[in-house]
Protein backbone atom coordinates (compact mmCIF):
# COMPACT_ATOMS: atom_id res chain seq x y z
CA UNK A 1 0.00 0.00 0.00
CA UNK A 2 1.34 3.44 -0.95
CA UNK A 3 2.11 5.89 1.82
CA UNK A 4 -0.54 8.60 2.22
CA UNK A 5 0.84 12.13 2.14
CA UNK A 6 -1.58 14.51 3.78
CA UNK A 7 -2.38 17.99 2.45
CA UNK A 8 -2.78 19.62 5.82
CA UNK A 9 -1.15 22.53 7.61
CA UNK A 10 0.59 25.60 6.21
CA UNK A 11 -1.05 25.85 2.83
CA UNK A 12 -0.15 28.65 0.43
CA UNK A 13 -2.97 30.39 -1.45
CA UNK A 14 -2.28 32.40 -4.59
CA UNK A 15 -4.55 34.35 -6.93
CA UNK A 16 -4.41 35.95 -10.37
CA UNK A 17 -6.80 37.31 -12.98
CA UNK A 18 -8.48 34.50 -14.92
CA UNK A 19 -7.12 34.22 -18.47
CA UNK A 20 -8.86 34.23 -21.83
CA UNK A 21 -11.49 31.52 -22.29
CA UNK A 22 -11.51 31.05 -18.49
CA UNK A 23 -7.97 29.65 -18.49
CA UNK A 24 -5.95 29.34 -15.28
CA UNK A 25 -4.01 32.54 -14.54
CA UNK A 26 -0.30 32.33 -15.36
CA UNK A 27 0.75 35.14 -13.00
CA UNK A 28 -0.17 34.27 -9.40
CA UNK A 29 0.39 36.31 -6.21
CA UNK A 30 0.16 35.15 -2.58
CA UNK A 31 -2.86 36.46 -0.66
CA UNK A 32 -0.67 36.84 2.46
CA UNK A 33 -0.49 35.24 5.88
CA UNK A 34 -3.30 32.74 6.41
CA UNK A 35 -4.80 32.23 9.87
CA UNK A 36 -4.15 28.78 11.31
CA UNK A 37 -6.92 26.26 10.60
CA UNK A 38 -9.09 28.80 8.75
CA UNK A 39 -9.02 27.37 5.20
CA UNK A 40 -11.56 24.90 3.87
CA UNK A 41 -12.81 23.73 0.47
CA UNK A 42 -16.39 22.59 0.79
CA UNK A 43 -19.21 21.68 -1.57
CA UNK A 44 -22.54 23.46 -1.66
CA UNK A 45 -25.79 21.60 -2.24
CA UNK A 46 -27.43 21.93 -5.61
CA UNK A 47 -31.08 22.81 -6.09
CA UNK A 48 -33.55 19.99 -5.65
CA UNK A 49 -36.47 19.64 -8.04
CA UNK A 50 -39.39 17.66 -6.67
CA UNK A 51 -42.85 16.73 -7.96
CA UNK A 52 -45.56 15.70 -5.50
CA UNK A 53 -48.92 14.20 -6.10
CA UNK A 54 -52.02 14.95 -4.09
CA UNK A 55 -51.50 13.96 -0.48
CA UNK A 56 -47.87 15.08 -0.55
CA UNK A 57 -46.39 11.92 -2.06
CA UNK A 58 -43.11 12.43 -3.89
CA UNK A 59 -43.40 11.03 -7.43
CA UNK A 60 -40.17 12.39 -8.90
CA UNK A 61 -37.03 14.04 -7.59
CA UNK A 62 -33.87 15.35 -9.19
CA UNK A 63 -30.93 17.02 -7.49
CA UNK A 64 -28.82 19.46 -9.51
CA UNK A 65 -25.05 19.51 -9.13
CA UNK A 66 -23.91 21.91 -6.43
CA UNK A 67 -20.82 24.09 -6.43
CA UNK A 68 -17.62 24.48 -4.45
CA UNK A 69 -16.36 27.23 -2.20
CA UNK A 70 -12.89 27.85 -0.76
CA UNK A 71 -12.93 29.94 2.44
CA UNK A 72 -9.91 31.36 4.29
CA UNK A 73 -8.92 34.16 6.68
CA UNK A 74 -5.95 36.45 5.96
CA UNK A 75 -4.15 37.97 8.95
CA UNK A 76 -3.35 41.71 8.63
CA UNK A 77 -4.07 41.92 4.88
CA UNK A 78 -1.49 43.92 2.94
CA UNK A 79 -2.37 46.90 0.74
CA UNK A 80 -1.02 44.89 -2.20
CA UNK A 81 -3.85 42.33 -1.75
CA UNK A 82 -6.48 45.07 -1.70
CA UNK A 83 -4.88 46.61 -4.81
CA UNK A 84 -4.86 43.24 -6.61
CA UNK A 85 -8.55 42.82 -5.77
CA UNK A 86 -9.33 46.34 -7.04
CA UNK A 87 -10.69 47.58 -3.71
CA UNK A 88 -8.95 50.97 -3.64
CA UNK A 89 -5.59 52.68 -3.92
CA UNK A 90 -2.65 54.00 -1.92
CA UNK A 91 -2.74 57.75 -1.25
CA UNK A 92 0.32 59.13 0.55
CA UNK A 93 0.82 56.61 3.39
CA UNK A 94 -2.86 55.58 3.59
CA UNK A 95 -4.89 53.05 1.64
CA UNK A 96 -8.23 54.48 0.56
CA UNK A 97 -10.78 51.65 0.44
CA UNK A 98 -13.35 52.52 -2.22
CA UNK A 99 -15.34 49.26 -2.28
CA UNK A 100 -15.52 45.81 -0.73
CA UNK A 101 -16.85 44.29 -3.97
CA UNK A 102 -14.35 42.37 -6.08
CA UNK A 103 -15.04 42.70 -9.82
CA UNK A 104 -14.00 40.14 -12.39
CA UNK A 105 -12.95 36.52 -12.24
CA UNK A 106 -9.84 35.27 -10.46
CA UNK A 107 -7.96 31.98 -10.54
CA UNK A 108 -6.90 30.46 -7.21
CA UNK A 109 -4.22 27.91 -6.39
CA UNK A 110 -3.89 26.15 -3.04
CA UNK A 111 -0.49 24.52 -2.53
CA UNK A 112 0.00 22.21 0.46
CA UNK A 113 3.17 22.23 2.57
CA UNK A 114 4.02 18.54 2.12
CA UNK A 115 5.75 17.29 -1.04
CA UNK A 116 3.57 14.60 -2.61
CA UNK A 117 0.33 16.04 -1.18
CA UNK A 118 -2.58 17.12 -3.41
CA UNK A 119 -3.34 20.79 -4.04
CA UNK A 120 -5.99 22.44 -6.19
CA UNK A 121 -6.07 24.95 -9.04
CA UNK A 122 -9.39 26.62 -9.91
CA UNK A 123 -9.21 28.68 -13.09
CA UNK A 124 -12.38 30.72 -12.49
CA UNK A 125 -13.71 31.96 -9.16
CA UNK A 126 -15.79 34.82 -7.86
CA UNK A 127 -14.23 36.39 -4.75
CA UNK A 128 -16.12 37.84 -1.78
CA UNK A 129 -13.96 40.06 0.49
CA UNK A 130 -15.11 40.61 4.07
CA UNK A 131 -12.79 42.81 6.19
CA UNK A 132 -12.89 42.75 9.98
CA UNK A 133 -11.10 43.62 13.19
CA UNK A 134 -11.15 42.26 16.73
CA UNK A 135 -9.11 42.77 19.88
CA UNK A 136 -8.07 39.12 19.73
CA UNK A 137 -7.12 38.94 16.02
CA UNK A 138 -6.38 42.52 14.93
CA UNK A 139 -7.16 43.28 11.28
CA UNK A 140 -8.23 40.37 9.12
CA UNK A 141 -10.10 39.61 5.92
CA UNK A 142 -12.29 36.62 5.19
CA UNK A 143 -12.02 35.60 1.55
CA UNK A 144 -14.58 33.34 -0.09
CA UNK A 145 -13.76 31.92 -3.50
CA UNK A 146 -16.88 30.57 -5.19
CA UNK A 147 -15.49 28.15 -7.77
CA UNK A 148 -17.25 28.55 -11.10
CA UNK A 149 -17.60 25.99 -13.89
CA UNK A 150 -16.32 28.04 -16.82
CA UNK A 151 -15.30 27.61 -20.44
CA UNK A 152 -12.32 25.49 -19.36
CA UNK A 153 -14.88 22.71 -18.85
CA UNK A 154 -14.10 21.76 -15.25
CA UNK A 155 -14.46 23.11 -11.69
CA UNK A 156 -10.86 22.69 -10.56
CA UNK A 157 -7.89 20.41 -11.05
CA UNK A 158 -5.91 18.51 -8.43
CA UNK A 159 -2.14 18.45 -8.62
CA UNK A 160 0.63 16.76 -6.66
CA UNK A 161 3.14 19.09 -5.00
CA UNK A 162 6.58 18.36 -6.40
CA UNK A 163 9.91 18.74 -4.59
CA UNK A 164 11.67 22.06 -5.11
CA UNK A 165 14.13 22.04 -8.01
CA UNK A 166 17.75 21.53 -6.99
CA UNK A 167 17.06 19.97 -3.62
Amino acid sequence: MAKKIMAWSECKIEIGKTGANDAMATDLTSIGTIKDKSSILEPSDGDALEAKSTGGHTVAKEVQEGGFKLVTRVIEPEDSLLTTLGLGEVSDSDFNVKTHTVDGDFSVKVTPKNVGAKGIKAPKTNITYKPGWSEEEGNYADLEFEILHGEAGYWYSRFTKAAAAGG
